[in-house]
């Protein structure tokens, strides 16, 4: 609703409410988060001349993502440039946009410009700045430099989250290697603060199913139940036939039974009637 957010943005004065520069970056970011960008680009050609106010760092981040979205990452990079003609040095925000958009682009030699230029301005990079160059390895299938950024991350301080795991995870999935992917949920679940994600649920249940371990794929399905983490019917409803052909019934009827009691019975999550 960028045009009403606009309007209300432009009858402030008249609430009695300042206009701001933390107002104009809400609006700012509705356009991005709406991907009306040319309603960016003219707010920001008049912000000076008809609203007096000053963009800061946060504005500039804003135009960065913008750019990000748009594919025009090298005018992302370049916003550097027009934040320290302005007085603004650019922060960790600024790097983890841009490195998410190159990644997401697969131009690697452009993110390590990023890395290289966050060294010499001394920002320390977290979890996010590492978790999009894991995705685009992994992509890319390189996942055994996937795990070596892994093990660079500990070196230096940053814990993986679950979005590292599930990146290695997906690899491994994506490769039908159960071993590994279940090793490496196993390393997430020693993580005290690293919770799986859906899409790691049904990653690892849709292969275990594929591979036939049906025990693994009850598993994650109970866990995920009593996390209230929605598990993927189709997957579940696999889980369930391969217990049964296994005769394993029990296991297979307390699956849908909890299924049931937590909202599944609204998808005919069943026993198969052949048995």
């Amino acid at each position: 609703m960028v045009d009403h957010a606009h309007k209300l943005f432009d009858e402030m004065p008249q609430l009695n409410c300042e206009r701001t520069v933390m107002s104009f970056n809400a609006l700012l970011s509705a356009c991005v988060n709406s991907r009306e960008f040319d309603k960016m680009g003219e707010l920001l050609s008049e912000v000076g001349e008809k609203y007096s106010i000053k963009p800061d760092r946060v504005s500039c981040n804003t135009v960065i993502k913008a750019f990000c979205e748009m594919g025009s990452l090298d005018s992302a990079y370049s916003v550097i440039d027009e934040m320290e003609k302005n007085g603004f040095q650019p922060d960790l925000i600024t790097f983890n946009t841009l490195l998410d958009g190159f990644y997401r682009n697969e131009r690697f030699s452009e993110a390590e410009k990023v890395w290289a230029l966050m060294e010499d301005k001394n920002v320390v990079p977290n979890v996010i700045s590492y978790n999009p160059k894991l995705r685009a390895l992994v992509a890319d299938n390189r996942i055994s430099e996937a795990i070596e950024l892994i093990e660079e991350m500990g070196s230096k301080g940053v814990n993986p989250d679950a979005y590292s795991f599930n990146a290695l995870i997906k690899g491994f999935c994506d490769g039908g290697n159960l071993e590994e992917a279940k090793k490496w949920y196993d390393e997430m679940e020693k993580k005290n603060d690293c919770k799986p994600l859906q899409g790691t649920f049904t990653l690892l249940g849709s292969l275990a199913c594929e591979k036939g371990d049906f025990d693994f794929a009850l598993e994650l399905c109970k866990k995920a139940i009593n996390q209230r983490c929605r598990v993927n019917l189709l997957m579940m409803q696999l889980v369930v036939d391969g217990l049964v052909k296994e005769s394993k019934m029990e296991e297979a009827k307390e699956l849908v039974e909890l299924g049931k009691s937590n909202g599944y019975f609204r998808y005919k999550l069943e026993i198969p009637s052949n048995v």
